[in-house]
């Protein structure tokens, strides 16, 4: 469980970086597409027009969910990781019913009202 955590925490910056390589192969092509200052054509593609979208606002979009979907990847193999750790520790507290000297421990810890003396200081109020 662990290593998948990792192999997907793994995945997702691998999934960053390729995303990152078209990006860059992508971006220098956008002035050719027109300017959207002087070109009623250029304007309406990039900027869009009556309220629909145009290239300039949907490729933001898919860089913010591209962006996002990176970050998820990392956080999921995070979460996989410390679920795996809860695991093995679930594992280890199952060990009480079969290690004599760990259910000893447990019930130590878990013992309530015994002789041990607790030193008390009793406080002045004024």
């Amino acid at each position: 469980m662990e290593s998948s955590g990792k192999a997907i925490h793994t995945e997702g910056g691998e999934f960053g970086r390729n995303v990152s390589r078209l990006a860059a192969q992508l971006e220098p092509l956008i002035p050719y597409f027109g300017n959207p200052a002087s070109d009623e054509a250029a304007q309406i593609f990039r900027r869009g027009k009556e309220g629909h979208p145009g290239f300039d606002s949907a490729y933001e979009d898919l860089s913010t969910a591209l962006h996002n979907l990176g970050e998820a990847y990392k956080h999921i193999g995070s979460a996989v990781v410390a679920m795996s750790k809860n695991v093995k520790a679930a594992d280890w507290a199952s060990m009480v019913d079969k290690d004599a000297y760990v259910k000893d421990l447990v019930e130590f810890a878990q013992r309530k009202n015994d002789e041990i003396s607790v030193p008390t200081t009793l406080v002045e109020r004024s």
